[in-house]
């Protein structure tokens, strides 16, 4: 019987990857090509400037009730649920990833911020600045208590601050509270509900506003949640001038805070991840002519995953294709490097696939595509003005995938 069951599983997963297309393997190539005209609401184009065409969708418009142009978070933050079948909104809505209706207005600040789980389609967690750990059905509308970590201990909680992530099993988080100047990190198993070890940092918090410390730039466990990675502010802390003795990347043992090492003596933008081996790392930008590294977290070992001009500091890194491990996805935000989207083998042979172009200005942060990685990473969603930038507060939701219709012609962006 088990075995039956297993071989069912092995066939479904394997299906699942058999339905979903990729864009050709090949070498990164600086393609540049101008902006098209802004699609409608719901429309597309084809990118066909790159080795496999692309089609991008806008999927947002502006919401004049609120005089808003909705967003997702950012490229680290999960915006699909695990089957791809949902995205949200920020905390606002959830979205059919079919018809782009939204199907759930979210109970608001009750569940502000949320993020989806890595194994259950329908909820989402919820990390309150009180310490509230909540859980939310979207088919029910429902909300569960799960914890507090607070206890009127902590003047703020914070998941992140801003770029934290829950291990691909639900199992742990790591949070960041606030007492004073000093900084908490607590971790949380969310399986039993309870927490497993919490490790004050005297003075990180400093003297910065609740949501932000002013020495750490985040905190997070690792995709395994064998480990917890503290990236401490590069404004702040270098080498040269260390927090106490911290700075740079630090990897620490998820169950009692034990320090294990520095993987980089200065923190990028940048996501944990898989290889293709299946051995953990952290995958960031560093070097001034554009490199992209990736650091073993079970040991002092680097691996160049590319070397270009084009990537640079400036854009983004998501590896948050938690059922494709081995890919990074990047987004070069300026187009005087090509404003591409690229998904990067991590195995060191610098394979490369190209998701097209994002075609947004870029003049300020805000506008800055943040391509976020599909659970499957067979798609990339993004920010986009489609070159407006005349407007500051104008930017719009896209999605690419492998253009997979019959009006392409090789070499032009068509509008469909």
């Amino acid at each position: 019987m088990n075995k039956i069951l297993l071989f069912w599983l092995a066939f479904i997963i394997t299906n699942a990857f058999a339905q979903r297309q990729y864009p050709v393997d090949t070498i990164y190539q600086s393609i540049h090509t101008p902006a098209p005209a802004l699609p409608p609401f719901l429309g597309s184009i084809s990118d066909n400037s790159v080795p496999t065409p692309v089609r991008i969708t806008r999927i947002s418009d502006y919401y004049a009730p609120d005089d808003w142009y909705p967003t997702f978070e950012y490229a680290k933050i999960q915006t699909w649920n695990t089957d791809q079948t949902l995205y949200k909104i920020r905390s606002v809505w959830v979205v059919d990833a079919q018809t782009h209706q939204i199907v759930r207005n979210l109970p608001g600040s009750q569940i502000y911020p949320a993020y989806w789980s890595n194994t259950d389609p329908d909820k989402l967690f919820s990390f309150r600045a009180n310490g509230d750990i909540l859980e939310y059905s979207v088919s029910q509308d429902s909300i569960i208590f799960l914890m507090n970590v607070s206890n009127q201990y902590y003047e703020f909680v914070k998941l992140g601050p801003g770029e934290g992530n829950i291990d691909i099993n639900d199992k742990y988080v790591a949070l960041t509270g606030k007492h004073g100047t000093d900084m908490d990190v607590i971790v949380v198993d969310l399986e039993h509900r309870h927490v497993v070890h919490t490790e004050t940092f005297p003075g990180a918090w400093g003297n910065g506003p609740d949501w932000a410390p002013d020495y750490v730039d985040w905190v997070s466990v690792s995709q395994s949640g064998d480990y917890v990675g503290i990236m401490w502010n590069t404004n702040t802390t270098s080498e040269n001038n260390p927090h106490n003795g911290h700075y740079g990347v630090e990897i620490y043992n998820t169950s009692d805070m034990t320090f294990l090492r520095r993987i980089a003596s200065y923190g990028d933008h940048g996501d944990f991840g898989f290889d293709t081996n299946g051995e953990e790392v952290f995958v960031q930008f560093w070097g001034e002519t554009g490199t992209v590294n990736m650091y073993y977290l079970d040991r002092a070992e680097r691996t160049v995953v590319h070397t270009h001009q084009d990537f640079n500091s400036e854009g983004h890194i998501s590896c948050r294709n938690i059922h494709r491990p081995g890919w990074a996805y990047i987004t070069i935000s300026y187009e005087q490097h090509s404003g591409q989207m690229v998904a990067v083998k991590l195995d060191g042979s610098e394979t490369t696939e190209h998701f097209g172009h994002h075609f947004s200005s870029s003049t300020t942060y805000d506008k800055h595509p943040m391509g976020v990685a599909s659970p499957y990473g067979d798609m990339v969603m993004f920010k986009s003005d489609f070159g407006n930038s005349a407007n500051a507060d104008e930017v719009y939701i896209f999605t690419a995938k492998v253009d997979n219709t019959q009006e392409i012609q090789k070499g032009i962006i068509n509008t469909v």
